[in-house]
């Protein structure tokens, strides 16, 4: 006898409301073939698009919850469900494949083995390379019969427009503070509220830095770059210092630094770490060429490029000194 499965929805209590508007368009058939969820990496989107490809693929879905004992929901916890399909980087891979996509395209053209829907969960979908993108383009064009494709972005601004034209999007908001907190609190975790603004309020990331033992990559990297800003330290020091850790995750906390800067310049938030208090002395218009500058490394570190850490690192050093050079020069002129 199969063992029953039981699916929580929504996965996290901050999606509620959004789990609400979903169930109605799924009950009152007015659910479009193609939604978009937007939002920071961290807060459980993934965990949201996995849970309404559950319900849709649910045979007899209990109110707003799945069954989790009828065939659909027991393929589907066994990673079976002939009906579901994902697209997700492969294997060592930051991208997702025109191959992969393809491969997609031949299942779609069958008819639903279970009788019902087809699900295809994307995530997330910035990752998609341009050849990629665009023959996924035509699946959501003319989607086939029954067929409901859930993309997951994070950097939604990396998307093609023509499919974000053709998706029904929904900006899920950054869970409040409080409710963050709360949750993480429940979470067998220490020094939550630390990893709760370690990780920009993202309690989902938050817990998984904990079990990862990520927080001290974190108060590490962030004391070498702040001695860095300062002129303690040297940008090649700085360098050798970072190569030790993986260029994502250096470049992925330098962008959520930036963005915390900008708030804390342009929205006069309080932000205790000494190098996001750092970097915003930098003008707005340098902090944002800086996010731009750091988002298209990341985008092709995403892309398979493989350069040096240190010259990488220190690069992104002396293209701040620089811009604090000039803010400082700009200050003594007045």
């Amino acid at each position: 006898m199969t063992a029953q499965v039981s699916f929580v929805q929504p996965p996290y209590p901050w999606f509620f409301d959004y789990w609400q508007q979903f169930v109605e368009q799924v009950n009152t058939q007015r659910l479009p073939h193609a939604l978009l969820l937007k939002g920071i990496e961290g807060i459980g989107a993934e965990a949201l698009a996995m849970a309404m490809a559950q319900y849709l693929l649910c045979r007899a879905p209990a109110d707003t919850h799945s069954c989790g004992h009828c065939r659909g929901c027991e393929l589907l916890a066994a990673g079976t469900h002939p009906d579901f399909a994902q697209l997700v980087p492969e294997e060592k891979s930051h991208i997702i494949k025109v191959a992969q996509v393809r491969e997609l395209t031949a299942k779609l053209a069958n008819t639903a083995q279970q009788g019902g829907r087809k699900v295809v969960l994307v995530a997330p979908a910035e990752v998609m390379n341009i050849e990629a993108a665009n023959a996924i383009l035509k699946n959501l064009e003319e989607p086939a019969n029954e067929t409901v494709f859930i993309l997951v972005a994070f950097q939604s601004a990396r998307v093609l427009p023509t499919i974000r034209s053709r998706t029904s999007q929904i900006a899920l908001a950054t869970p409040l503070w409080g409710d963050a907190l709360a949750w993480l609190e429940s979470q067998p975790v220490t020094r939550p509220a630390a990893l709760l603004e370690a990780t920009g309020g993202a309690p989902v990331k938050a817990l998984a830095w904990f079990n990862n033992k990520q927080l001290e990559a974190h108060d590490d990297i962030a004391q070498c770059l702040s001695r860095g800003l300062k002129g303690e330290i040297s940008p090649v020091d700085v360098g050798k210092k970072l190569a030790s850790y993986d260029l994502p995750v250096v470049f992925g906390l330098l962008l959520l630094w930036l963005q915390r800067a900008v708030k804390l310049q342009c929205a006069q938030l309080n932000d205790d770490l000494p190098v996001v208090q750092n970097l915003a002395i930098l003008p707005a218009m340098r902090l944002y060429a800086l996010l731009d500058t750091v988002q298209g490394r990341m985008a092709q570190l995403y892309a398979g490029s493989n350069p040096n850490k240190v010259l990488a690192t220190e690069e992104l050093m002396l293209i701040v000194q620089g811009f604090l050079a000039e803010q400082a020069r700009m200050q003594t002129r007045r």
